[in-house]
Order: C-alpha cells, then sequence, then structure tokens
C-alpha cells in the first residue's frame, strides 16, 4: 500500500469521546485553513504554525487500536485543502473504521468525491453567519456560495451530516441568529454551539463576552444546543 503524501497533520488525540457524537473515536487535525474567521479557537493549525506528524506513524498506532474504535474523526484547519486527504481516508476505511469529516464548506469540489467514493461517514459542515454576512465571519470574501453548493452536495449525498454554527455575540446578533435559522429552514441536523472566549485567531475576542446557553435555549427552540 502506498505511502499517504501531501497530508500535513498538526495534531493527533489517539481517543476522544468529544469529536463523533456516540463514538470513540481519534482525532486527526490537520495544518492550515482557506479562512480566517477571527474566533476560531485553533490559530496554530490556521496559520500552519503547529507541530507536523507523520500521518503513516498516526495510521499505525490507528491499526494497532482499531479494535478498540469506532473512527476517526478528521479536522482542521481545513482538511479539504489536503490533496493527500482521500488517500488518508481510503487507508482508514482499510482499517475497518469509519470517518467523520469536519469542513467549513468552501471546497464542494473536493467534498463531491470524497461523498461519491463512499469516504466519509458523516460530515460536520460549518455555517458560520447568515449569508450576506459571511464574509465578516470567515474573514474572506466569496465563502458563502461555496457552503451553499456544499449543503446541497449533502442533501443529495444521503450520508449523515450535521451543520454546525457557533454563536458569537461579539460578531452575530440575536437577529442575525434567528435570520440564519430562517435561511436554513427548519434544518433539522442544526447545532449551535455557544462561544467561550479563550484563544481566539483575533485576540480582541478574548475579552468579550460567551454566549448564554440560557438564552440560546429561548431564541433557539427545538434546535440542537452545546455549551
Amino acid at each position: 500500500m502506498g505511502t499517504v503524501t501531501s497530508f500535513e497533520v498538526g495534531g493527533y488525540l489517539p481517543t476522544s469521546f468529544l469529536d463523533w457524537d456516540g463514538r470513540v473515536a481519534a482525532a486527526v487535525f490537520t495544518r492550515g485553513c482557506n479562512l480566517r474567521c477571527p474566533f476560531c479557537h485553533n490559530p496554530e493549525l490556521v496559520l500552519g504554525r503547529s507541530e507536523s506528524l507523520d500521518p503513516e506513524e498516526i495510521l499505525g498506532d490507528l491499526r494497532r487500536r482499531r479494535d478498540f474504535l469506532d473512527g476517526v474523526a478528521v479536522s482542521g484547519g481545513e482538511p479539504c485543502l489536503q490533496s493527500g486527504l482521500a488517500s488518508f481516508l481510503r487507508r482508514v476505511v482499510d482499517l475497518g473504521l469509519g470517518v467523520k469529516l469536519d469542513t467549513n464548506g468552501t471546497l464542494p469540489q473536493v467534498l463531491e468525491p470524497l461523498l461519491e467514493e463512499g469516504l466519509v461517514d458523516q460530515v460536520a459542515l460549518d455555517v458560520k453567519a447568515p449569508w450576506g454576512l459571511y464574509d465578516r465571519l470567515s474573514g474572506v470574501e466569496g465563502a458563502a456560495e461555496k457552503v451553499k453548493a456544499s449543503l446541497a452536495l449533502l442533501h443529495r449525498s444521503g450520508v449523515d451530516y450535521e451543520l454546525r454554527t457557533t454563536w458569537v455575540p461579539a460578531l452575530l446578533s440575536e437577529a442575525d441568529l434567528l435570520e440564519l435559522r430562517d435561511q436554513l429552514e427548519g434544518e433539522p441536523r442544526w447545532v449551535v454551539q455557544a462561544f467561550r472566549p479563550g484563544r481566539c485567531l483575533d485576540p480582541a475576542l478574548d475579552e468579550t463576552a460567551p454566549a448564554s446557553l440560557d438564552r440560546m435555549v429561548v431564541l433557539l427552540p427545538g434546535v440542537t444546543l452545546r455549551g
């Protein structure tokens, strides 16, 4: 079996109970991201400043421990930037492990063949803001249309997925959050996470207030919430 190349890993958790709901998973974090979300909690990964790990060593560890794992969660950074992503996922699948992919959705041309080849069991897709505010929340221009395309792919694919939004009160008002709910048209797999300041890409946000889970319960009845 060939060696995985062009797959930059910046972090690895051999066992995680948090990165894939209901499963015991290893978590692999790739280096680099094409967005600059000011509230991101992984600045070292986003900026490519984290340590560099050997993906072959990680695959070897997964092979040794596969009987104790349900799957592997691949996150970042943005995994779809890695040209070796499909090769890495094939190796994981060959081990008999499931795959969860966390993505910002801005590379639908990469996501689509992964879905078609059956390399992904679940996708967690970031939906950062109402479409009209996307440039400000993502730190780049033009991301919204690409995320819409990725969302359409998930709807057609039949693959399990969730949509994730982090409510950052300093960047998104309550009205913005409700606007996003309306734009998603009652999407049943929408999950809203409460922002907690600390280690943000924009240090100014570390001085802002966290999101109130109690307020989220009132604002978003029926929506899955994470504190």
